[in-house]
């Protein structure tokens, strides 16, 4: 990547960060006097998704840490090995210069050797015993060097340790304060039982996500419109194939996708997303998805919700804290917490379709993240108040929703 794409992938990353925050208070204004129960455990489970991703970027950092440290013991075993070697052959060069000098002098004299040639040789012997003793001062010196630095990396070690252990007893806090703040929510189960079988409550909460998206949808239509037009020229051809890739895609969605399903279907999901699709368009991977969790389906697309609306997307139920995977590559461009769907993470794969895991325990990827197709980038839960725990996956393309299971193998 050149400087000047670098600078213009950093302006647009900025650009999308402070469209996000505006996003978000908007979101919050609109919503003061509209509090619900769940919003009790809004602080809590937040948190607890901040303290769990920097666990895991410690974690990360400390295996490279001891990694570096290994390399260096490697490498002042393999100087202090040189040193040693060095030392011998001075020490055998003094003892043959030791027996032999005295004979080869009388050696000179007697067959009247040429006294220029012999003071060459004599020169010769001493710039070699000179050389020696240089080899082994720099040998010396860098095994300090790297001494130094290996006690600056087991410094640096302990203190990734120290912060590890610090970072886990705030979150064993923080879990504990969930704790006592759902003894609220408990005393409030009524209230959130009646609104949860409330219709108008749910079709806020889906308005809410929809309203969400399109906004998403519109800035990163914006973002795109931008570097189309910086490289209108290089991509002309692609854009004329992907073109009439998304038209065919929106045949094939018109034909299978908005049909909804008239029963709810419950199956086991074993499989769970890989590296296998890296590289490819969103689009050419319908029929062939994996979902994100592995864990059992309990709600399909289409199908009527207890509460009296249609699932959008589908839940898939799992215990708490296991990985929830990219389905696909792309970009992060929302992650933070949204009232009726907890911690949210949504990832844009290009050509209008996003990727939504909502109700996560934790979030381990922030706003502008690139992910890999298999990578982890959230671990599932509850919050937001969901019934059950696992994650609520949605697909959307230009912000309608289509049916997830209609683009699994």
């Amino acid at each position: 990547m050149s400087r000047a794409d670098s600078k213009a992938r950093q302006n647009e990353l900025r650009d999308l960060r402070g469209k996000l925050g505006d996003l978000k208070k908007e979101i919050a204004e609109s919503e003061s006097d509209r509090r619900e129960a769940a919003d009790a455990l809004k602080e809590s489970e937040v948190a607890i998704s901040d303290a769990n991703r920097v666990l895991a970027s410690l974690a990360e950092e400390r295996q490279l840490t001891e990694t570096e440290l290994d390399r260096l013991s490697a490498d002042i075993s393999a100087a202090r090995a040189n040193i040693s070697a060095s030392q011998n052959r001075i020490g055998e060069l003094l003892r043959l210069r030791y027996k032999t000098r005295n004979l080869e002098a009388w050696r000179l004299i007697l067959d009247a050797q040429d006294p220029t040639t012999a003071s060459r040789d004599l020169t010769y012997y001493r710039y070699l015993a000179t050389a020696q003793q240089q080899l082994v001062a720099s040998l010396e010196r860098q095994l300090r060097e790297l001494s130094r630095l290996a006690e600056e990396i087991r410094v640096r070690n302990d203190q990734l340790k120290q912060i590890a252990q610090a970072k886990v007893r705030q979150k064993a806090a923080l879990e504990s304060e969930q704790a006592e703040k759902q003894e609220l929510v408990n005393k409030l189960t009524r209230e959130l039982t009646a609104q949860r079988t409330q219709l108008q409550k749910l079709t806020a909460d889906e308005k809410r996500l929809s309203t969400l998206v399109a906004r998403l949808d519109a800035i990163i239509r914006q973002q795109e419109a931008r570097r189309a037009k910086e490289a209108a020229r290089r991509r002309a051809e692609a854009a004329k194939r992907e073109q009439a890739e998304r038209a065919a895609q929106a045949r094939r969605d018109g034909k299978t996708d908005t049909k909804p399903a008239t029963e709810p279907v419950r199956q086991v999901n074993r499989d769970e997303p890989d590296s296998s699709f890296n590289g490819q368009q969103f689009a050419a991977l319908k029929g062939r998805l994996r979902l994100p969790l592995r864990g059992e389906v309990i709600g399909r697309f289409g199908s009527p919700r207890a509460e009296g609306t249609l699932w959008k997307g589908v839940f898939i139920r799992a215990a708490s804290g296991q990985p929830v995977k990219a389905v696909a590559g792309g970009e992060v461009v929302f992650a933070d917490w949204l009232r009726g769907f907890g911690n949210l993470i949504i990832v844009d794969h290009g050509g209008g379709y996003l990727s939504l895991y909502a109700a996560n325990e934790s979030l381990l990827k922030q706003v502008g993240d690139a992910v890999r197709s298999g990578d982890t980038i959230a671990t599932s839960g509850n919050s937001g108040g969901m019934a059950d725990s696992g994650v609520y996956f949605e697909i959307r393309k230009n912000g309608q929703p289509l049916d997830p299971l209609g683009w699994t193998g």
